[in-house]
């Protein structure tokens, strides 16, 4: 219930903010969603089907508010150039999945996760720092990602994003979702094992935009991880699943 309240309160905030700043014109607006696939837990080789709810406002200063899947974040910036702002992640719990052995293992929470990010966008090209803590207990732990690429813009109709990624997790994240505890062991049968604070992935981000009516459009999105350190299949977790960690999906968006 907290959690939900600070959730709550972080978006009324964004967009009281977003209002009454003066100069932020909203130039547009686009609300949409779609479908992807996941693994059903970090590190595993199973994947589901997820739903992708999608949203954004820009504003003519070049701020904005940006809602992808689970993630909401806003640009409190007014620069075409520098980026700056809060970030709020929703990452769901580990549980009921269908490795049998990870399944035995203590469940992990859903976690509220809090953040900011900062970068820069210029002539279409980006890069970003984000860090995020867990506002609950689910892990106790932060992460940071670090993110670049460029957008390019073919047409009107289509435009075409290439990315990469890498992030850094604390011992608390690693050792929840990585490690494997004397009572997990005994539980699943796995390996006891520690997993220290490491860069736990590297990965590609592809994505593309057809814009294929007035103001309809179509997005498809990649994102490719490879997990790595303690993360890797050195940890039992991953063992049981895949090193590699797909993300995909596509989804439908009307601007207004």
């Amino acid at each position: 219930m907290m959690n939900q309240r600070l959730f709550t309160g972080l978006l009324v905030l964004l967009l009281t903010v977003l209002l009454v700043i003066p100069g932020a014109q909203a130039a547009e607006y686009s609300i949409g969603g779609g479908i992807g696939v996941a693994p059903d837990y970090e590190g595993s080789d199973d994947y589901q089907m997820v739903p992708i709810p999608a949203g954004d406002a820009k504003f003519d200063n070049g701020m904005f508010v940006k809602l992808m899947g689970l993630n909401l974040r806003a640009n409190l910036i007014p620069s075409s150039f520098w980026r700056l702002g809060p970030v709020y992640n929703y990452r769901p719990s580990r549980s009921d999945v269908d490795n049998n052995r990870v399944d035995r293992m203590q469940n992990v929470d859903s976690a509220n996760e809090l953040g900011v990010f900062g970068g820069i966008e210029w002539e279409n090209w980006f890069l970003s720092l984000e860090a995020l803590v867990d506002t609950g207990s689910a892990y106790n732990g932060w992460y940071s990602t670090l993110k670049g690429g460029y957008n390019w813009i073919i047409s009107n109709e289509w435009a075409l994003s290439i990315g990469a990624h890498s992030t850094y997790a604390d011992d608390d994240y690693m050792q929840t979702y990585f490690g494997v505890s004397r009572k997990d062991s005994n539980r699943s049968g796995l390996k006891r094992y520690n997993a220290d604070g490491d860069i736990k992935d590297v990965g590609l981000d592809l994505g593309a935009n057809w814009n294929f009516a007035d103001n309809w459009g179509l997005r498809g999105i990649l994102s490719v991880s490879q997990l790595v350190g303690d993360a890797d299949d050195n940890s039992p977790v991953t063992d049981q699943g895949s090193e590699t960690q797909v993300f995909t999906g596509v989804l439908v968006m009307f601007k207004f």
